[in-house]
């Protein structure tokens, strides 16, 4: 007969051991290098080494971030990007600017637009995000028809934003 502490103890090992089994919960965020933005990258998109960038090089399909402290001057600038009716001539709006608002008191404002070139065609998605501290500029880009990085793939990726206060210290 196994005591009361062997049990917990054997229970706490089986627990630990089975935990890198268990599949990653729908919030893990990740900080690319440097960065006070973070997501939970679709796809096969990892961070890359080195730059604020998501990316998956096989896809041709990428996720840029931007970001610096707020300013009077940012204000305006993301009530402005709401209000965005045209684009470029070589590019269609996809769908209506969204506003979000995401986790810890992230808002957001989320254009999706179509841009055929040379015969390919490519949907990106551009994000103004902002909270009380920071403003970040977040550029996607994916092939229209990937099934990877659909819409609503994609969209769902970006509305996992997290912001923090300052990068990691290495």
């Amino acid at each position: 007969m196994m005591r009361p502490l062997n049990i917990l103890i054997t229970a706490a090992f089986c627990l630990v051991h089975a935990l890198p089994a268990l599949p990653a919960l729908a919030e893990d965020v990740i900080f690319p290098p440097n960065s006070v933005v973070g997501l939970k990258p679709p796809g096969a998109m990892k961070a890359h080494v080195a730059l604020p960038i998501f990316e998956d090089v096989a896809q041709d399909a990428i996720i840029s971030i931007f970001a610096e402290p707020r300013n009077g001057s940012h204000d305006r600038s993301f009530s402005e990007f709401g209000k965005i009716e045209k684009v470029p001539s070589d590019k269609t709006i996809d769908s209506p600017i969204q506003y979000w608002k995401l986790a810890d008191g992230v808002e957001a404002h989320v254009l999706t637009y179509i841009q055929k070139r040379d015969g390919i065609v490519q949907r990106y998605w551009t994000v103004a995000a902002r909270d009380a501290d920071l403003l970040a500029i977040i550029f996607a880009r994916a092939a229209a028809d990937s099934a990877l990085y659909s819409n609503a793939a994609m969209q769902a990726a970006l509305r996992t934003l997290r912001f923090r206060k300052t990068p990691p210290q290495h």
